[in-house]
């Protein structure tokens, strides 16, 4: 036990400590606990370091955003706000689809280590942890927490697979080589090789079912994966592997389960006719929704608490590009029905854009619709809207329109404004648009789901969400990408390349440079 403790410390360089405000169970203070029984290595699933993954920079901004059609940016943004100095320049780069996006010769701390490999590490050492110190009589804890940290590190590789990986098709050989599924804490262990998409999909699988028997009905926060997260993980990897009939099964499972356990399904929601603004000025001045926050009524919980009602399961999110940085596109923008849909009302509102004086010059944007979603805690995880719409699409692929338009209708309750139009139609491909527009309008713009998601729709050619390239224009200058290209895989990095030389690959050589 003491080699393995001097080998993670030498490993992690420090000892991670691990106090945060938007937990309500106190993390675990250290990575190997002082203690050496099961109970303390279980209090590593409550470490801020477990909750990564969401793929962002060192300003929490997110490249994989830039490459999608949620963002627009304009002219002045282009020339003014995103120069040379520019520390992320990289997201400009992945919007105007300049490769490598980031600079190659440079770490790759903050999307590699940071928000993945970090957190594998911890999950591996939770899970050799608990299997060399269990006992008999901690047997049952043992499992549960072994369960727990199995699931979260294979959400990772899922997540690793389809971001450094290229399109996952499931009557195709995915053979790619993408990342190593590192499963071990031993840092002298020798470094695992790279496994392809399908190795990786074939041993997440394989390791969700092993879990299921094993892992709690209820956890003690969002930041965990209890019984309903891990159904709606099974869910979501289906979306991938298009087995609809399971998406809607495993969904199915999970809604049901969450909703006996908060006394029905309208309390897995907010109704945002219930909503205020904070700042009662915002009736005879709308400029003031930008400072205001939103009371619920609903709950004791903020909005901005990062296990409120909505919460399935909480990892971090990405900022999502604000006024300087970008806009929300206009085929986003206009998935929000005006004086209808009260997520326009509350999160997506016109206010101020970007301004700047060069050379006395001024060059204003004047108003635009902005994305406000940082009002209500975001999540790359799962909330339960999302889990209703991955129901709401497995039933409408597998030829259950009633269910699936149900299931929008019921989602639309809670976010329309009384006496909406019900959603309704006999044609299969109008009904799985629909809940694709839901499921677009609830992802929070920083998350890596909507680049997840263009993924998978390519694959349906001729079908009205299948998007094949994504198109920005920057000062009159079209830059395009087809979806099924290297443009929307991430490489990895030369550091990395360079210190596993058994994975064979070679180093990116193309120069980089910070001139736009």
């Amino acid at each position: 036990m003491k080699r393995l403790i001097s080998l993670i410390i030498i490993s992690t360089g420090l000892i991670f400590t691990g106090c945060t405000k938007f937990l309500d169970v106190k993390p675990a203070g250290k990575l190997i606990p002082e203690k050496g029984d099961v109970a303390s290595f279980e209090k590593l699933l409550n470490n801020d370091f477990t909750l990564t993954g969401g793929y962002s920079n060192n300003n929490n901004g997110c490249r994989l955003n830039y490459l999608t059609d949620d963002v627009e940016m304009s002219n002045n943004q282009a020339n003014y706000f995103w120069v040379s100095s520019f520390p992320n320049l990289d997201s400009y780069f992945a919007y105007i689809y300049k490769t490598p996006y980031y600079n190659p010769s440079d770490p790759d701390l903050y999307t590699w280590w940071m928000d993945y490999y970090r957190a594998i590490e911890f999950f591996n050492v939770c899970i050799d942890g608990v299997n060399s110190v269990r006992t008999e009589s901690e047997d049952q804890l043992a499992k549960e927490t072994i369960a727990q940290a199995k699931v979260a590190r294979a959400y990772l590789f899922f997540n690793l697979a389809l971001i450094y990986g290229p399109v996952y098709n499931p009557n195709g050989t995915n053979d790619f080589r993408t990342i190593p599924m590192r499963t071990q804490s031993d840092v002298m262990a020798p470094m695992e090789d790279l496994s392809t998409n399908g190795e990786i999909f074939s041993q997440v699988l394989k390791d969700i079912h092993s879990s299921l028997k094993e892992i709690p009905d209820l956890v003690a926060s969002p930041s965990r994966f209890g019984k309903v997260a891990t159904l709606a993980f099974l869910a979501h990897y289906h979306l991938f592997t298009q087995k609809y009939d399971s998406v809607a099964l495993y969904a199915n499972q999970a809604l049901t389960l969450a909703a006996a356990q908060k006394g029905g399904i309208d309390n897995l929601f907010y109704d945002y006719n219930k909503f205020t603004w904070a700042d009662a000025g915002v009736a005879t001045d709308p400029n003031k929704k930008n400072a205001s926050t939103i009371n619920t009524s609903q709950g004791s919980d903020p909005l901005t608490a990062n296990f409120h009602r909505e919460m399935l399961l909480y990892r971090k999110c990405s900022t999502p590009p604000g006024s300087s940085y970008a806009y929300p596109s206009q085929s986003f923008i206009n998935l929000f029905t005006v004086g209808q849909d009260l997520r326009r009302e509350y999160f997506f509102f016109e206010y101020i854009g970007y301004k700047t004086i060069q050379s006395g010059v001024t060059y204003d944007d004047g108003r635009r619709i902005l994305n406000y979603q940082n009002k209500m805690a975001r999540t790359s995880g799962f909330s339960y809207p999302e889990l209703l719409l991955l129901r709401a699409e497995g039933r409408a692929r597998s030829n259950d329109l009633t269910g699936a338009i149900a299931d929008i209708n019921l989602l639309r309750k809670f976010r329309m404004r009384p006496g909406f139009t019900h959603f309704n139609s006999a044609n299969k491909d109008e009904v799985i648009q629909e809940v694709l527009n839901e499921r677009r309008k609830e992802l929070p713009v920083g998350s890596p789901k909507r680049f997840f998601d263009l993924k998978r729709y390519v694959l349906e050619t001729g079908k009205p969400w299948s998007i094949q390239s994504i198109n920005h224009t920057v000062n009159g200058t079209p830059y395009t990408a087809g979806i099924n290209t290297d443009y929307f895989r991430m490489p990895i990095q030369n550091d990395v390349i360079l210190k596993n030389p058994h994975w064979g690959l070679e180093i990116e050589t193309r120069p980089w440079s910070s001139q736009k």
